[in-house]
């Protein structure tokens, strides 16, 4: 006689099958999310090298956040106003290209939004070339020279593409956080970022501990209230 599996013993085999798969599932989403997380720390330590090198070559001038083609007349936290869009040649993930070579790199494998087809002429209206973004101040003439914690100061960070639209590459519209007033820099007192951080940055990426490139070339996670402190000890602005 044959000997089978009762009806009884198939069921307590697929039950063991089920919770071992329930107790795994999570291990394996984890392992890759720190996958996605380790890769996207890869790409900006590549991109703070490749920034390094760009500012050897440019008398330490930290390259602009966008294309626009009107050059700015104004100080911070003023922004400009031009009235025409310019090619992309003096947006940062442009003028660093020739250090890094990979646009690749530009794209974090947590970020939902639409890649471009063409990183080097993406459509603006609907595709993103970075998941990536970086600190508003260097629009404004910024030079190394001038970052007084290089450690400490916040270079690029990770970019909110569901909220943003693609045109825009900095990071913070500082001007609106600062009030409609005349501009103090450094301020006296440092906004709330509250109300304004998550639309800028993508804050829930890597289980709402982000990626940020530091201006010496240093990539770690953490979570914005580490970042955004009181004062002069806050990480985004470049020389308090």
């Amino acid at each position: 006689m044959k000997k089978a599996f009762t009806l009884i013993e198939l069921l307590v085999v697929i039950a063991i099958i089920a919770i071992i798969a329930a107790i795994l599932f999570p291990v394996f989403q984890g392992a890759k999310s720190a996958s996605k997380k380790t890769s996207c720390l890869s790409n900006m330590k590549q991109i703070g090298t490749g920034f390094a090198l760009y500012l050897g070559d440019s008398d330490g001038l930290y390259p602009t956040c966008d294309n626009d083609k009107a050059k700015i007349d104004g100080q911070p936290p003023d922004p400009e106003t031009p009235d025409q869009d310019g090619p992309p040649e003096r947006d940062w993930t442009i003028t660093t290209q020739p250090y890094i070579k990979n646009f690749e790199i530009f794209r974090c494998s947590s970020d939902p939004s639409v890649g471009p087809k063409d990183p080097k002429n993406p459509d603006l209206a609907r595709e993103y070339r970075s998941s990536y973004t970086v600190n508003g101040w260097s629009e404004y003439d910024l030079k190394e020279s001038a970052i007084t914690r290089p450690a400490e100061w916040v270079l690029l960070a990770e970019r909110n593409n569901k909220v943003r639209p693609a045109k825009t590459w900095w990071m913070f519209y500082w001007w609106v956080w600062q009030g409609t007033g005349p501009g103090v820099w450094p301020p006296s007192l440092t906004p709330s970022p509250d109300a304004n951080a998550a639309l800028d940055l993508a804050l829930d990426r890597h289980e709402m501990n982000p990626n940020w490139l530091f201006g010496d070339g240093h990539v770690r996670a953490s979570v914005l209230a580490k970042l955004w402190l009181p004062g002069k000890e806050n990480r985004f602005w470049p020389n308090p």
